[in-house]
């Protein structure tokens, strides 16, 4: 037997290729040997007398003995292992051993499910309207993730340290799938890890490990959906060989400010904030998590009751939310959907209500149909900026446009900053006897048609307010078009409403041009 090891150990490797400075990285050595094509009698009595040594003996020894029998050193210590009649782990640190939850014994309610989920994570954390529901359904997702195209990561955020990050990985750790808590990790790690086992990642401070490696960015975007793969060129016993690696799995990843764009566009989000003094939560003990745990094993029999459905699932989502915004958010609601009771409606209107504080590609189609819907109401076909389209975007209560950016609200610049994308800007335009600066109905009509059509109910659909409490009280239905008040009417701002955000645009230039009416 240990003859059989050692003549297979040795076999001769050609030299890797070198095709820059990085090509070293991206051979992924998959097999331990090296070196002359045979053995002898000598090696085998060799392999004997390391296995005799004591360990301190052998250490001294290891190095030396590898060159002579033309091996690595990792192979030699699997050989003399082996010799020693030991299963022979002599890798660095040890092997993953992920819990895999025992599914529950009975049947779940399923919307109790998720109530019980959302009322122990705000025992211990303070959260706005929402989160925790997000947060109850991303968690039972994670049990069933395999199942849909897409599953979101989830991005945990925070303005400064100290806000509760830490505490809610280690509340998660004890829900989801298969947790991997990690405070950093490779970009290889990432891969080979999700490759081997499918864990449900739990990653902390990835503002600062992920400062400098858009590989590593890159495969965690891969991992977003179903089939999402990287490749690379693996040592193999004949010579190098290119190998996909799965990266399709869940992903929570914490950090300070905003997660970079890419991945903060495939995520599902949770802005934490530090506690008051008045705000109080109980501690988390982590040697008492038994709570969690059965609710893990609540989820784990949730899952395997209710696959099949989640498999076929295809809910209608949201008006406000399409594009990527609705995928990520898909088979979130199609949890709640399979869960029942209030949970469908209520995570609809979460969706919504998250949709509307985003500042990205949705907000940018936001804005094209409050300006459509403005020029509906102007038969010239033309709208001054600051008499027709800022006093009436400010009034929108229900729209990030009062409190767009420091809290206040949407200016010239960054409407044009917003609108450049679709290759529309602003110009001198002229309505009757009068010019201003302005825009042509006709210079958006290509963006209407090629950004409206899938979003058109956005005319007709007030997303619901994010509520200033910190609390879970009921959310407000959704205001439909009979009730929404005139968009042209100067309306009064409340402090309430949407989150302000930030412009991510650069403030674009005004292009001069004078168009007529």
């Amino acid at each position: 037997m240990l003859h059989e090891l050692l003549r297979s150990a040795v076999r001769s490797v050609p030299p890797a290729p070198q095709t820059g400075p990085g090509a070293a990285e991206e051979i992924v050595p998959d097999f331990q040997a090296t070196a002359s094509p045979t053995t002898s009698v000598g090696d085998e009595a060799e392999i004997t007398r390391l296995a005799a040594l004591s360990a301190v003996a052998y250490e001294q020894e290891r190095k030396e003995a590898a060159q002579q029998l033309h091996c690595r050193v990792s192979v030699l210590d699997k050989l003399v292992a082996e010799a020693r009649g030991g299963v022979g782990d002599t890798l660095a640190g040890h092997a993953l051993n992920l819990p895999e939850p025992e599914p529950w014994p009975e049947q779940v309610d399923r919307a109790a499910l998720l109530d019980s989920i959302v009322a122990a994570i705000c025992r211990h954390m303070v959260l706005d309207d929402g989160e925790a529901d997000t947060l109850a359904l991303w968690t039972v997702g994670t049990h069933v993730y395999d199942v849909f195209v897409i599953f979101p990561r989830l991005a945990i955020t925070s303005p400064v340290r100290r806000c509760g990050k830490t505490t809610l990985l280690d509340i998660l750790a004890s829900l989801v799938l298969r947790p991997l808590l990690a405070s950093g990790i490779s970009t290889a790690g990432v891969f080979r890890t999700v490759e081997k086992a499918h864990p449900t990642l739990l990653i902390d401070e990835i503002d600062r490990f992920l400062k400098n490696s858009e590989e590593t960015i890159g495969v965690l975007n891969a991992g977003h959906r179903r089939g999402g793969q990287v490749v690379r060129v693996v040592e193999t016993r004949d010579g190098y060989e290119p190998r996909a690696f799965d990266c399709f799995s869940p992903a929570a990843l914490t950090g300070i400010g905003k997660l970079p764009d890419t991945l903060d566009d495939r995520s599902v989000k949770v802005k934490l904030r530090r506690k008051r003094r008045d705000e109080k939560v109980a501690s988390l003990r982590l040697d008492r998590m038994e709570a969690f745990e059965i609710l893990s094993r609540k989820a784990a029999r949730w899952a395997d009751d209710t696959r099949a459905r989640l498999a076929e699932a295809d809910p209608d989502m949201p008006p406000v939310l399409f594009n990527r915004v609705a995928d990520n958010w898909r088979p979130l609601i199609a949890v709640a959907d399979a869960a029942g009771g209030e949970w469908p409606e209520r995570a609809r209107r979460v969706a919504e209500a998250a949709a509307a504080q985003d500042p990205d590609e949705s907000a940018r189609t936001i804005l094209l149909a409050d300006l459509r819907d403005l020029f509906d109401r102007e038969p010239s076909g033309v709208l001054f900026t600051k008499e027709d389209i800022l006093p009436v975007l400010a009034g929108m209560d229900h729209r990030p446009w009062p409190e767009w950016r420091n809290d206040k609200p949407l200016s010239a610049k960054q409407l044009a900053g917003l609108l450049k994308p679709f290759r529309v800007s602003p110009g001198t335009v002229r309505r009757g006897d009068r010019t201003d600066k302005g825009y042509r109905r006709a210079d958006l009509e290509d963006a209407f048609a090629r950004y409206l059509d899938e979003a058109s109910a956005f005319q007709s659909v007030t997303p619901s307010q994010v509520a200033n409490s910190a609390g879970f009280g009921d959310f407000q239905s959704v205001t439909h078009s009979e009730n929404v008040t005139d968009p042209m009417a100067k309306k009064s701002r409340t402090p309430a409403g949407c989150d302000g955000v930030t412009d991510q645009d650069p403030l674009a230039s005004e292009e001069e041009a004078t168009w007529t009416a």
